[in-house]
């Protein structure tokens, strides 16, 4: 008896739970459509018979986004695929769905008509079995079309529609990067004898010339095949001068772009030589095309980094940080962006934050309601994006980069924001800046030689400046010094998230570690709860040649998990990671001051570790070998002859393990509770400093902090001569001394508070035990946040506990005892 099959109750299955479970704008279908084109394409499409009309299970399409999505389903998962997977697409869901695909690759196509309206389309091809509604009993395979040809995406579920755009958009971004990176490469090999700093005005100037609409014929672009160097370099102010009066860009503006290509009309290798002509062709062919894709891609951006990098010049070292494409439209992504919003960038740079928020606007107004959606787009272009650029430069490659991308720049204003003309235009405008995005330079000084503004001024001008949100993305010492400004911002406006970025995002150009602030402007903050999210890894991947850029794939579920834990925290809050918890007046805004230290990876290695460098140490201070070059080789030969074991102290060789699960919170400082008093040292100035044989403790990760040896007669008198103590330097290095020591200033000095503990001074066991403990929160104090009396305040630490609740120090002896290598310290 033949087996029954049950398609049709899989259809609707999958229907209903896409519908329930899944964001789409557009409605799905069950077979049929609408669509003339892909009708087209499916009435040769049958699986039995050729030439006649085939359909797939469900049908997807949105021809906003140009996305397509086609589903073939059947009731078994032994259905799935075929053994060569695509010879029987009557049985299998996988031969099934490539069936279908098939019809659609340009190739196979048939009228023109058809083949270009599909050009630009994202085809997802989707085969499905099983039941949808038993986790075990189904299997998802999904496939793309790309470069002509039907490809594997390893993609295992169902996603939301804007995941398979993402998808399509990385693909494309991709693309994008590799003809940039190549056409940069060959262009700064023409240009090598021009100064680096002008080769991405000449860019801009050349893209400008080769600008052209229906309703706008461009000469130039027409002739300059057939020009000498000396006639293209005669009509490139005139052809700009031309495009941009027909763009609505006024005189003053151009006057600008015009002046920073002064230096065309003497260079002799651009009037002797062939290069323009070579350049401009490069350009018209590879580049200027790839403007014609809806991208956030900083195209021009790009440019201007690989000038940099192809001159050896380091963007960070002139306060120019580009911001990464992805990084851009997360901006878009971290609010709720109305149609009409106008979004500001005071700093804008070569417009990439613009050309985000042009992109999102532009999708919410398609995605919306609203009747005549080509005139609101036409009129955000033109009234709802304004940007601010100090540098010369850099205004230039913003305005090439708006031109290419339809409008947008003609509010884009080559001014300080900081200046009166710049309230003047922004008093000016009918439509006030609502958003506002910004990276700032970086490193800006108070100092009266070089005064230049902080970010933290940045941040309060921008924010000061819109009406509903601001965002920021700074070094992380913005968000913990300059105490006075920032409670100043929050008497003002509500700051909602911090996410710490990964510290390579700006490689290969800088190693700045960043974060990103997320602020509701115009209404106070009073106390509210704040989220802290530390993204670790991005998922991008740096190359040789491209820099970083997403690969493996991996950033469109990275950002999707993010957000959801921007909006859901209390479900994933994990207090190392994650946390949400009030903010007060002089209070850190970066994650490190909020979360607790991280114990998940201790383990036994971690305490042997301790100990093995405590061996080390110790056998060198006893041997005068601290400030001795020795290599590995010779240290190993005295750690041999010093007769170091490998034994347990602990004769019965039984190791305790930890289970730090089991362990409590002790604040390490506290006027009731806390288990320290610390006690900072003494200043001491390098004047004063007389040789001698007592250690000197400084702010050092080398030799115990010991960097050298003073006269001990000299302090005799001062406390601040300790032994058997464990410090805390301001770079959280933390060791223990068995010696008498003095430290300086930067060094803090931990002295049990009960004087039931005070037993314990003496006790290496413990103290290494502590050491081990308290190195765990180094990873809180980095990137500029130093060790200090008050930062500790509320400082915590977790430990093993007695049946009383209280520190169980017989168990630390005994743990440290039962490693190895413990009889040797």
């Amino acid at each position: 008896m033949a087996e029954r099959k049950n398609e049709a109750q899989v259809d609707i299955d999958l229907y209903n739970y896409i519908r329930d479970n899944k964001k789409y704008k557009k409605k799905w279908i069950l077979r049929k459509t609408d669509n003339k084109y892909l009708q087209e394409c499916l009435d040769i499409a049958s699986k039995k018979i050729s030439e006649k009309r085939g359909e797939p299970d469900l049908i997807y399409i949105n021809e906003d986004k140009r996305l397509l999505i086609l589903i073939e389903n059947k009731d078994s998962t032994k259905y799935h695929f075929s053994k060569k997977g695509n010879t029987d697409p009557q049985l299998y869901a996988i031969d099934g769905i490539k069936h279908y695909l098939s019809f659609l690759l340009a190739s196979n196509i048939k009228k023109e008509t058809t083949k270009k309206y599909f050009k630009d389309w994202r085809i997802v091809g989707i085969a499905f079995s099983g039941r949808i509604n038993d986790e075990y009993n189904h299997l998802i395979s999904t496939f793309i079309i790309a470069d002509n040809e039907i490809k594997d995406i390893d993609v295992k579920e169902i996603l939301d529609e804007e995941d398979y755009i993402a998808y399509f958009e990385n693909i494309d971004l991709e693309k994008i990067s590799k003809n940039i990176t190549k056409s940069s490469s060959e262009i700064n090999r023409m240009l090598r004898t021009l100064d680096s700093q002008k080769r991405p005005i000449l860019l801009s100037a050349l893209m400008i010339c080769l600008y052209e609409k229906d309703d706008f014929p461009n000469d130039f672009k027409k002739s300059y095949g057939g020009w000498n160097p000396k006639t293209i370099i005669t009509n490139i102010p005139t052809t700009i001068k031309e495009i941009l009066q027909n763009e609505g860009i006024d005189n003053e503006k151009i006057e600008v772009l015009i002046n920073e290509l002064s230096f065309i009309k003497t260079d002799n290798d651009l009037i002797s030589s062939e290069i323009l002509n070579e350049i401009l062709k490069e350009l018209e062919d590879n580049v200027i095309p790839l403007f014609n894709k809806k991208t956030n891609y900083d195209i021009i951006g790009k440019f201007y980094e690989e000038f940099l990098r192809y001159a050896g010049v380091t963007n960070v070292k002139k306060g120019i940080v580009l911001t990464p494409n992805h990084i851009t439209r997360l901006f878009t992504d971290l609010i709720d962006i109305k149609t009409n919003d106008v979004i500001i960038d005071i700093c804008c740079g070569t417009g990439a934050f613009l050309i985000a928020g042009m992109n999102k606007l532009i999708d919410e107004i398609e995605n919306s309601d609203l009747a005549d959606k080509k005139r609101r787009i036409k009129t955000l272009k033109q009234n709802q994006l304004i940007g601010f650029e100090k540098s010369g430069t850099m205004y230039s490659l913003a305005i090439s980069n708006m031109l290419f991308r339809g409008d947008g720049k003609s509010r884009i204003f080559n001014i300080d924001a900081f200046s009166d003309k710049a309230k003047q235009i922004l008093s000016k405008l009918k439509m006030k800046p609502s958003v506002g995005f910004i990276n700032p330079p970086y490193g800006g000084r108070d100092n009266k030689v070089n005064p230049t503004k902080k970010e933290i001024q940045f941040l309060e001008k921008l924010l000061d400046t819109v009406s509903r949100y601001g965002i920021i993305i700074a070094p992380l010492s913005t968000y913990l010094k300059d105490e006075i400004d920032r409670n100043r911002i929050l008497s003002k406006h509500t700051l909602k998230y911090v996410i710490n970025m990964p510290s390579e995002l700006f490689q290969p150009n800088a190693s700045t570690h960043t974060a990103i602030a997320v602020f509701e402007t115009n209404t106070p903050h009073n106390n509210k709860e704040v989220i802290f999210y530390n993204l670790i890894d991005d998922g991008l991947v740096l190359s040789k040649n491209r820099g970083r850029t997403d690969v493996l794939k991996k950033w469109i579920t990275i950002k999707k998990d993010l957000l959801e834990k921007l909006i859901n925290p209390k479900k994933y809050q994990n207090n190392i990671d994650l946390v949400k918890t009030k903010i007060t007046v002089n209070d850190e805004w970066i994650i490190q001051a909020h979360s607790k230290a991280d114990y998940s990876n201790l383990s036994d290695k971690s305490f042997i570790k301790t100990i093995k460098e405590n061996i080390i140490f110790t056998t060198k201070f006893k041997l005068n070998l601290l400030e001795k070059d020795i290599d590995e080789i010779t240290l190993w030969e005295i750690l041999k002859d010093s007769n170091i074991s490998e034994k347990s102290s602990n004769k019965n060789k039984v190791n305790l393990g930890i289970n730090t699960k089991k362990w409590s919170d002790f604040k390490i400082q506290d006027e009731l509770s806390g288990l320290f008093i610390m006690e900072k040292g003494e200043r001491l100035v390098e004047i004063e400093r007389l040789d001698g044989n007592t250690p000197l403790i400084t702010a050092s990760a080398y030799n115990n902090g010991i960097t050298n040896f003073i006269d001990y007669n000299a302090f005799k008198d001062s406390k601040r001569i300790f032994e058997y103590k464990i410090t805390i330097d301001m770079f959280c290095n933390v060791f223990y001394h068995d010696y008498k020591y003095f430290s300086d200033d930067n060094v803090h000095t931990l002295l049990f508070k009960n004087s039931d503990y005070s037993k314990y001074y003496e006790n290496k066991y413990i103290n290494l035990f502590l050491l081990t403990i308290l190195r765990q929160l180094s990873s809180k104090y980095s990137f500029g946040r130093q060790v200090r009396l008050k930062r500790f305040k509320d400082e915590m630490i977790k430990l093993p506990v007695d049946k009383n609740g209280n520190p169980d120090w017989i168990f630390m002896e005994n743990y440290m005892k039962s490693l190895p290598y413990s009889a040797s310290i």
